[in-house]
């Protein structure tokens, strides 16, 4: 229409040629594509966080049962882990009974902090992986930096292996934690306009130094080379490998080079991951690997974050993504990766 169809005497009414013949390329009920969320912090968060979920179409979330911030700020015992696998347990169902989506867990042994005794955790570990609750092993891989005290990387490797065998026993998928990726030592990207002491960025400071062999400017990329290298010596298929924390420099080796799914988590701040990556990499490789999740952790995040699943899918759809490809990347992989 042109100014003169429009009874009104200011412009602002007025559309021009170029925006009447825009078409949206996505079509109203994209919208409401549902999503599934495979990584985040479930039992930190609050019922305000909880409610924000289910108003932004949540059917499920994937809470990790335990993480190292979540210890307290001296040796770790099995003692301390256990509390957090089954305190958990508790959480889920509490959320799940007072909410709209389902709260699933993943349970592992992260080595982001060492444990004394991890072989105790080894023997009753697939206990849990019996239960009806739990859906994957995880968070879990190797990690050149741990808070308190340094874990040795051929001791986090067996330790891997091992998890790793369980979950192709049990028919469950891995969540793999990667470093934090960094332009260099001890930094994170310059907009984020704060400095970052190796990994730790929840008080305290880490062990000291990296483990011996890694640069943390490359330790996202070598440690997932060795988390892969340890899937194929236990025989773990690789589509039961979810590549977490993704970022575009490793996605040529994960979706070129294996057949690991590449996971992104949206408010974590050491990768300044934003929807443009997410979209360029599904227009290079494809929708059939690739995920999205949170990572949302009460207390390090804005209230609104949990909003992130949703905003992504509009934002993915904004930047036309197939809304195909958008629902694969948001629901239908993270649903067939935990067969739910």
């Amino acid at each position: 229409m042109g100014d003169g169809d429009y009874p009104t005497k200011r412009p602002t009414a007025a559309i021009s040629d170029e925006a009447a013949e825009y078409e949206r390329p996505y079509p109203p009920e994209a919208k409401d594509i549902p999503w599934i969320d495979i990584h985040q912090h479930t039992g930190t968060l609050s019922w305000e966080h909880h409610e924000k979920m289910d108003a932004s179409g949540a059917r499920a979330v994937v809470m990790i049962a335990a993480s190292y911030f979540q210890v307290p700020y001296r040796p770790i015992h099995t003692d301390d882990w256990r509390f957090l696998w089954d305190e958990a347990l508790h959480r889920a169902g509490e959320i799940s009974r007072n909410h709209f989506f389902d709260v699933h867990l993943a349970t592992g042994i992260h080595f982001g902090a060492r444990i004394e005794g991890a072989d105790e955790l080894l023997d009753v570990l697939p206990e849990y992986c019996e239960l009806e609750e739990v859906v994957a092993i995880g968070e879990t891989g190797i990690d050149p930096v741990q808070s308190v005290a340094a874990w040795p990387v051929d001791d986090q490797r067996r330790v891997l292996g091992e998890q790793m065998r369980l979950a192709d026993e049990h028919g469950l998928p891995v969540i793999l934690h990667t470093p934090g990726n960094r332009e260099g030592p001890g930094s994170v990207p310059a907009q984020f306009g704060r400095t970052f002491d190796h990994k730790f960025d929840y008080g305290g400071a880490p062990d000291a130094d990296p483990a011996p062999g890694f640069d943390l400017a490359t330790a996202k990329r070598d440690a997932v080379e060795m988390d892969v290298a340890v899937a194929d010596e236990v025989g773990l298929a690789h589509d039961r490998v979810v590549v977490d924390h993704g970022h575009p420099d490793i996605a040529e080796y994960v979706l070129g080079e294996t057949g690991c799914h590449l996971s992104f988590s949206l408010v974590r701040k050491t990768e300044a991951v934003g929807p443009e990556d997410v979209a360029a990499v599904i227009d290079e490789y494809g929708s059939e690997r690739v995920v999205v999740d949170s990572d949302l952790l009460a207390g390090l995040y804005a209230d609104d974050a949990a909003l992130t699943m949703r905003r992504m899918t509009l934002d993915l759809l904004r930047l036309g993504v197939d809304p195909d490809d958008v629902r694969n990347v948001v629901y239908e992989n993270p649903k067939a990766i935990l067969g739910l």
